[in-house]
């Protein structure tokens, strides 16, 4: 196959939902198919990419680490023709992903799409907390809208299905976790002497038991409860990481002085990509306290790394943790406590939760995730081919343009509504 990914954020950008693009591509390629890469232009971006197209764009100024796709002239139309694509796949609702439906509707391309972010966790990025209530239900609006354009539907977990549904989406929906390369994380690639050295630098001693958080420090995160619920426990050989970067560290700094535990919350920084896996070897216990998750790679990445997590309850862990006895979850700051102490003082306990972590982690793969991606390609270009011979109109396929339109059952709008 052919495939275009239509992205607004790729490589140099680092987020999840790059990690999601370069490893189905990497997948993708594995097994044969031709990948191109239809994304935004970026400063930082290599003058020379092999099977990558970008489009003029423009920093999004309140989350300026993603960028906005701009004019699509027909002179870039010409040029994905040629490509000769056989799927379009788009990752994002906006911009580019916008794109993405227009070309599949003018070159008479099947669309799939993922649905990677649950917008109404971010719109505080645009509204500085006003107007909350309408703008969430904008950022629904416009889910629903995109989500039943495309001719499949691909959400990460769960959770983000349910949500969708919510929206009144009426549509079919694909449920793959992404796929991580998960090797790097396996504890037998570190040394005892490699971890060691690596808490020590961080004036974390042998007997200190550590906590640790990696990811992006954004409101949306809710480290500041994090923060909060570890200020409760007294013990000093209890201290806790903070790997990543983000807009309000800086108040997170300040938060920890002003609860007395500035000495014990340790702000690490960003860390390179390559880099990030001997951080959850570091870590007793890995932390979270996000609501605003569509998966949670990072709980996965912990849990191939063999360090049990302990997360804030949240209904993509249902699956995830909470079945398979492969993690902890809490409901409040007693809960968050005691779980902590439980991995701490009971050695059998905290052993079976590893174990069970480790072996859920296996199934998030890289190589799982290309192949359920890859199967749902193929099924979506078989049924756009039969819809094809129902075509009533020569050159207008029919059919598609129906599947286009909003359903009256989950809109109340015809086709002809202005």
């Amino acid at each position: 196959m052919r495939v275009g990914i239509f992205t607004d954020t790729y490589r140099p950008q680092v987020n999840g939902v790059v990690s999601s693009i370069s490893t189905l591509e990497r997948e993708l390629r594995k097994k044969g198919h031709k990948v191109y890469i239809i994304t935004t232009t970026d400063p930082d971006a290599p003058a020379v990419e092999p099977n990558v197209l970008r489009i003029p764009s423009m920093e999004f100024k309140p989350l300026p680490q993603y960028r906005l796709g701009l004019l699509y002239s027909p002179k870039i139309i010409k040029k994905i023709k040629k490509l000769n694509l056989d799927i379009i796949h788009s990752q994002t609702e906006w911009g580019v992903g916008t794109f993405a439906r227009f070309a599949a509707v003018n070159l008479e391309i099947p669309l799939v799409h993922t649905y990677h972010t649950l917008y109404e966790y971010y719109t505080h990025y645009i509204t500085k907390g006003h107007f909350t209530v309408p703008a969430k239900k904008i950022a629904a609006g416009i889910s629903k809208f995109y989500c039943e354009k495309c001719d499949a539907l691909i959400v990460p977990t769960r959770k983000v299905e349910d949500i969708l549904y919510s929206y009144d989406v009426d549509k079919v929906m694909n449920i793959i976790p992404t796929g991580l390369d998960l090797d790097r994380f396996y504890r037998e690639n570190y040394t005892d002497e490699e971890i060691n050295f690596m808490r020590e630098s961080f004036g974390v001693e042998d007997d200190e038991f550590l906590c640790v958080y990696i990811g992006r420090i954004a409101q949306e995160k809710s480290i500041d409860v994090l923060i909060d619920m570890f200020s409760k426990i007294e013990d000093k050989k209890f201290k806790f990481m903070i790997v990543g970067r983000g807009p309000v560290t800086d108040d997170l700094k300040k938060q920890a002085e002003n609860l007395g535990i500035a000495d014990r919350v340790i702000f690490a920084g960003e860390v390179p990509h390559d880099k990030v896996a001997i951080y959850y070897q570091m870590g007793d216990v890995f932390l979270n306290a996000s609501v605003s998750e569509t998966q949670g790679l990072t709980f996965v990445e912990a849990m191939a790394a063999e360090t049990p997590v302990n997360a804030r309850f949240d209904l993509n862990l249902e699956d995830l943790l909470v079945k398979n006895e492969a993690g902890l979850v809490y409901r409040n700051e007693e809960e968050f406590v005691n779980n902590i102490m439980l991995l701490k003082n009971d050695k059998e306990f905290r052993d079976k939760i590893v174990e069970n972590a480790f072996n859920v982690s296996q199934d998030y793969t890289a190589e799982k995730f290309g192949e359920r991606v890859e199967a749902v390609y193929k099924k979506t270009i078989e049924e756009y081919d039969v819809n094809e011979s129902f075509t009533i109109f020569r050159g207008e396929k029919y059919i598609q343009q129906i599947r286009r339109w909003a359903s009256i059952k989950s809109s109340g709008r015809s086709p002809w509504s202005k």
